[in-house]
């Protein structure tokens, strides 16, 4: 009887600890990342997150757009994220297009329908055999659940491309412009149809509350001061693409997003 005794003591004793290394473990990733140098070689231009839900499926969305500086062809870029479960997880993003200064943008989504991903994560950049990290120069990133959109300091203004289509004859534009507390904005879109021949301009309307889900909305300013800006022109319908970018006028200066000097370019996809 003794012997048996003996057995389950060390049994409950070894789980006991393999429970603790876990929970330690997890404390010790988060301390670790936060501990890591940020790295010039990889930024995190733009977050999003909200909560989409419907009567028939609930989604909880997470958007990331990165910038990197090209040191390899062969590279891995994902955002490093934290679990409800305590542990941490990849999270990959794909190439989307080279930009000046032998830099590249990355760009990524996921839409779970259970909320798995907590507040917290980094940026992971891995190439040429070394890892750079990008940890919000040791305070980790961290957004909740439906919060709209995080912008780097540098951005003043960047177009929504997920919001941002064609509705039939109607082109929807969609922007996140960083609030200033000591004047009012405008918001511009600066449009062409015909290869800049001619230019047409549409202010676009503050969003106090922007739906994104069945009964969930951003509300402007979030966390981050960021305000949504919306607006549709409407075309004719032989118009199959527009090429585009906009402006915020702010306390005597301009702000642009021009896609990095190529402008944007839409498709009218019922053309």
């Amino acid at each position: 009887m003794k012997k048996i005794y003996l057995v389950l003591v060390v049994v409950l004793g070894l789980y006991s600890c393999k429970q603790d290394t876990e929970i330690t473990d997890a404390t010790n990733t988060s301390i670790e990342l936060a501990a890591k140098n940020s790295s010039e070689n990889v930024t995190l231009l733009r977050a999003w997150t909200s909560n989409g839900s419907s009567p028939v499926r609930r989604k909880y969305v997470r958007r990331f757009e990165v910038k990197v500086k090209n040191l390899a062809f062969q590279k891995e870029v994902a955002i490093h994220h934290a679990t409800y479960a305590g542990n941490w997880v990849d999270i990959p993003l794909r190439y989307e297009q080279s930009i000046d200064n032998d830099e590249e943008i990355w760009v990524g989504e996921v839409e779970p329908d259970t909320e798995i991903y907590s507040d917290e994560f980094v940026i992971k950049y891995t190439v040429d055999g070394q890892t750079y990290w990008d940890n919000n120069n040791g305070d980790n990133y961290s957004m909740l659940v439906n919060i709209g959109a995080y912008l780097a300091p540098e951005i003043e203004i960047s177009v929504d491309k997920y919001y941002t289509r064609f509705a039939g004859t109607y082109f929807n534009i969609n922007v996140d412009a960083r609030r200033n507390y000591g004047a009012v904005g405008a918001v511009e879109i600066v449009y062409s149809t015909d290869g800049w021949a001619t230019t047409n301009r549409a202010s676009l309307s503050y969003q106090r509350y922007f739906r994104v889900g069945y009964a969930h909305y951003i509300q402007s300013p979030n966390q981050f001061d960021i305000d949504k800006w919306e607006t549709s022109v409407r075309f004719d319908p032989d118009i199959s693409s527009v090429e585009y970018a906009v402006v915020y006028k702010v306390n005597g200066q301009e702000y642009w997003d021009n896609n990095y000097g190529k402008n944007y370019i839409i498709n009218n996809s019922t053309y």
